[in-house]
């Protein structure tokens, strides 16, 4: 599947998703659904090659969502850094004691302001 060319069934940011199931919500977001996610830079980590973005769930919170990037997007995540603000999508695989996303790429969507 490309999930570059997929269309997201959500679009949410990262505090929205954290807050959501902090209450323990009835969320509409299942695992294995396609998700656009908007949010801070906590960190981007290259542990055993493999690059993850964790994203800052509030202000408050210990929870982040972590976003386990594609191969291919090692070259477009060079120019950000802690405190950008990234819109990634990826397929949503559940909450414990994050948000874990995977396959994540960098999405290039303009959304109209």
């Amino acid at each position: 599947m490309n999930i570059l060319e997929a269309e997201p069934e959500l679009y949410l940011n990262a505090e929205t998703l954290i807050a959501h199931f902090k209450r323990e919500n009835d969320y509409a977001l299942r695992a294995e659904k396609i998700v656009e996610i908007e949010g801070t830079i906590k960190e981007i980590n290259n542990l055993n090659n493999r690059i993850t973005v964790l994203l800052e769930g509030g202000a408050n919170e210990s929870a982040s969502v972590i976003c386990d990037m594609q191969a291919d997007q090692t070259k477009n995540l060079k120019k950000f850094k802690p405190k950008d603000t990234i819109r990634l999508k990826g397929i949503f695989k559940g909450f414990l004691k994050d948000a874990i996303f995977l396959n994540c790429v960098i999405s290039q969507k303009i959304i109209n302001e």
